[in-house]
């Protein structure tokens, strides 16, 4: 209370300054830290009503200086003897009662010594009888009083100055905001420093306005809370209270009481801000949380013994590890209730231990929860000792290690099966301490390595002996021992630590080994320090992989490198020649006359052919270049560090003269040439690939050439080749992009004049050059991959042109080309009965197929059978260009055919060439003698079309008729085709 009235007295200040703002300055309290110390008489303070009535006098500054200005003059000045008796005389003055009696006692003495010394009792001696009225010794003794009371005085003022000192210090230093506001309306009278820094404000901002104005309070409701609270009980005590500052709620308590400031009704609150009590309880909160939340993760729990008292404490994963609910009684016998009876006289062992030696304990058991079920827990203990050192309590934790139990009993499991596995699968363990470089290893692991085997225990179930890994290894092994080390040690995921060498023991056959291991220990600066693995013999697998290697990379019956040896050879020599600037030649040499050979001779002959001449191609060769079979009687020829054109060529020659020498199979002489076509690296820039078929371009030009020749790479055959393919992708495009279209030329009956059917033709419509007939693109397409798509492309529309005529009235048969290759494609008469199965108007009989001698050729045998599918689906089919080739009577009587088409080109000239007329009149001839129709085309002029019906050929086609023509053009054609102009036929006079 009395710090409180201290405040209060402070508090009644800053009222006064606003009431006498008109004093002068030198009136005016001086402030110190914004703190308004006063100085008040006891009679200024007092309680009326069980309120403070508070007036202001002069301030008295604060701090180590002197007051400037109080309520009291100073005592005047005193001998230095008067200085020495003011403690005593202090000292008798602290309460009024001892200085009424100091001034009796001083009153009496006086007069006594007065009348003892005899002194005079009147001035009248000294200053005349005008004075004899004046007591002397009396007048001493109001002196004497006089000075007593200014002593009283003085001593009052700086008591009353060291206690408001010390109240003003302590409303400055308060750490709580406190402050005087009015009950009335709010308005603030005086704050401390503490309410300025919470409100961020100047204690001018604050003084003189309203907790509204400045929103103290989180809501109204909190300044009523409070007032309700003081009016009932007269004064509040940390009530809970929510204020605000800046926008931010500031939860705290507040102290108040009423007082009375001036006549005006206030309060004198100290509030205590709570942000940081909550944030610190928030933080515990958190921390307890977590706590919990470890001991849930960790599976991880506490409990507490009591002496005398038993289990007074179990956290919640005691309760859920025993199965007891939360919260429910604890046991009174813990180790007969839970502890299985295996376990309880080693945990009864160790308590009684713990009691006796005031040590810690660690103990491995198992608990019966109340299912039934056993569970493994890993407890510990220690003991709680009081002041005294005796033992008042034991507290420990306990965890769940039934997973950890269970999971080291599948471990134990599973290295018994590992021993026997490894026992079974011949795998020897080994132990590699990587800091040392020592390796041991188990008894097999010995015997692989054959090393010395020593009886005794071991870890790794045999006597082991250290040998440093260099020992194990040849020479040219331990680089790659240490690169692979190094890459499992910096990249493990990547895989195991694996190698595989040959060890070469002093006696006996050298064997393969294979090592495979992980680093299982590294030290506190990650540096790998242990390794363990297996070893294995891998010698079978070697041999394998060898025998193997040789098949894939080498021809198995020349020995010879094949395709994939030949491209890691060429990828090789390719980077030397760049680095040593020299010539790199790149051959193909194919055997000219192996093919009959082979035929006569049989393929076993054959085989022993292609053997010789492989031994043939090493010798010729230098030991540097390198000679492959690419397949039938192809061989690729590698001739590195070549310097000239000429050297290259040289090189060749001689190899031919080697390969063309006879060679003796089966006791008869047999001789083969070679056809070369060879290209220089780097004049022929490119990569290996292209090389390749450079050089195999050449040899194809060698073959074409005449054969048993040298031809080396020319680019200009080269890029027109490589214009053809560009053109070859143009009418790919010109193809997929609807450029082409089919024109028909008609066939007439000569004899009953008219139109018997039509041959389509292909026009290409190109967008730049117009149309272009077939001489301008067939050529591009035969022999290509585009030679089947384009063929299946003319069907598909041939059969859409027969669905024209069908539609306009017309039933003309439609005749359609097919190459070679079309014919020979597998299940084309399958593909054609499809066709026709997805036109089911056309008449299959309207479709005639014409097709080449030289498609015969290919399989005589095969292209009977597929005609002979066409015709048993009623297609006709017509024998085109018969006479060109190579015509034979086998193909007359093998094939089945419907008609003969004579050529163009001897049609032309048998007017004026009587070859050419025998060769119709004969082609003519034996049509009839086969059954066969026979059809002229190339027909121009009407003297032509008399010979051929003199001769018996009475289907013709040409221009004498009509040229190729758009379908849509037809009907127009037919309509103006007459035949009134038409004459018996007459010999023309070539024939007479």
């Amino acid at each position: 209370m009395k710090m409180e009235a201290a405040i209060c007295t402070v508090g009644s200040s800053a009222l006064d300054l606003q009431k006498n703002k008109a004093r002068p300055s030198c009136l005016q309290p001086h402030f110190s830290g914004g703190v308004h110390p006063v100085c008040t008489s006891p009679s200024e303070s007092l309680m009326q009503h069980g309120k403070h009535v508070v007036t202001r006098k002069s301030p008295i500054p604060t701090g180590g200086d002197r007051p400037q200005h109080c309520g009291c003059s100073r005592l005047p000045h005193t001998p230095r003897s008067m200085n020495a008796l003011r403690p005593l005389f202090l000292s008798l003055l602290r309460t009024r009662t001892a200085a009424l009696g100091l001034a009796v006692v001083l009153a009496v003495t006086l007069v006594a010594i007065w009348e003892t010394q005899q002194w005079p009792q009147h001035p009248g001696a000294w200053w005349g009888q005008g004075w004899d009225w004046l007591n002397l010794p009396w007048l001493a003794v109001a002196l004497a009083w006089a000075a007593l009371a200014h002593l009283w005085h003085n001593h009052i003022c700086a008591q009353r100055q060291v206690v408001q000192t010390i109240y003003s210090a302590a409303y400055r230093t308060l750490p709580d905001a406190a402050g005087i506001t009015s009950l009335r309306d709010g308005r603030f009278v005086d704050v401390n420093p503490a309410f300025c820094r919470m409100m961020g404000l100047e204690l001018q901002q604050v003084i003189g306005r309203t907790n509204a104005e400045l929103q103290v309070y989180a809501t109204p409701d909190e300044r009523s809370k409070l007032l309700d609270e003081l009016s009932l009980r007269g004064q509040v005590e940390k009530m809970r209270i929510l204020c605000q500052t800046g926008g931010e709620l500031v939860p705290g308590t507040i102290s108040a009481i009423p007082i009375t400031v001036a006549g005006e009704e206030c309060m004198l609150f100290v509030f205590h801000d709570m942000r940081e009590h909550e944030r610190t309880v928030q933080e515990l909160y958190a921390l307890n949380r977590q706590l919990q939340q470890a001991g849930h993760l960790a599976r991880l729990g506490a409990w507490e013994d009591r002496r005398g008292q038993g289990l007074v404490y179990w956290s919640d994963v005691c309760y859920d590890m025993h199965g007891v609910p939360r919260g429910s009684a604890l046991p009174r016998d813990y180790l007969n209730t839970f502890v299985v009876p295996e376990h309880r006289d080693r945990m009864r062992t160790q308590l009684q231990h713990c009691l006796r030696a005031r040590s810690d304990w660690e103990l491995e058991i198992q608990i019966l929860r109340t299912d039934g079920r056993k569970l493994w827990v890993r407890s510990r203990g220690e003991a709680v000792l009081d002041d005294d050192g005796r033992i008042t309590a034991m507290r420990g934790v306990m965890q769940d290690i039934d997973a950890q139990k269970r999971q080291e009993e599948s471990i134990r499991e599973r290295e018994a099966l590992l021993s026997i596995t490894l026992e079974a699968a011949s795998l020897g363990r080994w132990d590699w301490d990587l800091h040392t470089g020592l390796i041991t290893g188990d008894a097999f692991w010995s015997t692989l390595n054959h090393l010395p085997v020593q009886d005794g225990p071991a870890s790794l179930g045999q006597a082991r002996q250290d040998w440093h890994w260099t020992e194990l290894v040849g020479s040219h092994d331990i680089a790659r021992f240490n690169q692979e080390l190094l890459r499992h040690i910096d990249h493990p995921e990547d895989g195991p630590f694996d190698v595989t060498w040959r060890l070469q023991p002093a006696h006996g056959r050298s064997r393969w080994l294979r090592s495979m291991g992980k680093v299982v220990r590294y030290d506190l600066h990650g540096r790998a320090m242990r390794m363990l693995g297996v070893c294995l013999d891998v010698t079978t697998q070697q041999e394998q992989k060898h025998s193997l290697q040789q098949l894939a990379h080498f021809d198995a019956l020349t020995g010879l490198a094949n395709r994939i040896e030949l491209a890691a050879r060429l990828h090789e020599a390719l980077v030397q020649a760049r680095q040593s600037q020299q010539l790199l030649g790149v051959v193909y040499l194919d055997l000219d006359g192996f093919k009959p050979i082979n035929d006569r001779l049989g393929h076993d002959a054959g085989d022993r052919l292609l053997v010789l001449v492989a031994k043939r191609l090493q010798h010729a060769l230098r030991a540097d270049d390198c000679v492959a079979r690419f397949g039938g009687d192809e061989f690729v020829l590698l001739l590195s560090q070549i310097h000239t054109r000429v050297q290259c060529e040289n090189l060749l020659q001689r190899l031919m003269a080697s390969i063309s020498r006879p060679y003796t199979l089966d006791g008869e002489a047999v001789q083969v040439t070679a056809s070369i076509g060879y290209t220089l690296y780097p004049e022929d820039d490119c990569d290996a690939d292209t090389l390749i078929r450079h050089a195999d371009q050449a040899m194809y030009q060698a073959k074409q050439s005449g054969r048993n020749r040298i031809q080396a790479f020319d680019s200009t055959l080269e890029r027109s080749q490589r214009a053809q393919q560009i053109q070859g992708l143009r009418i790919r495009e010109g193809l997929e992009g609807g450029e082409f279209t089919l024109y028909v030329q008609p066939k007439v009956d000569t004899r009953h004049q008219r139109v018997v059917g039509v041959e389509v033709l292909s026009r290409w419509l190109h967008p730049e050059r117009g149309v272009l007939s077939p001489q301008d693109f067939l050529p591009l397409i035969e022999g290509t991959e585009l030679e089947v798509p384009f063929g299946q492309w003319a069907l598909r529309h041939a059969m859409g042109c027969i669905e024209q005529l069908i539609a306009q009235g017309l039933q003309l048969q439609v005749a359609v080309n097919i190459s070679a290759r079309h014919l020979q494609q597998p299940g084309f008469a399958q593909w054609v009965t499809e066709l026709l199965q997805a036109h089911p108007d056309v008449p299959p009989h309207w479709l005639d197929l014409e097709i080449t001698e030289s498609a015969a050729l290919y399989d005589l045998q095969h292209v009977a059978q597929v005609l002979a599918q066409l015709r048993a689906q009623r297609i006709s089919v017509t024998l085109d260009d018969f006479g060109t080739g190579y015509s034979s009577l086998t193909y007359l009587r093998g094939l089945p055919l419907d008609s003969l088409k004579i050529d163009r080109s001897f049609v032309r000239d048998m007017l004026s060439d009587p070859g050419d007329c025998a060769i119709v009149h004969g082609v003519v001839s034996l049509a009839q003698a086969f059954g066969y129709a026979v059809i002229a085309e190339g027909v121009e002029s009407a003297d032509q079309c008399s010979a051929l019906e003199l001769m018996g050929c009475h289907i013709a086609q040409g221009f004498h008729f009509a040229a190729p023509m758009p379908l849509a053009q037809l009907p127009a054609w037919l309509s103006t085709w007459s035949t009134a102009q038409a004459t018996p036929p007459v010999a023309p006079a070539a024939m007479r």
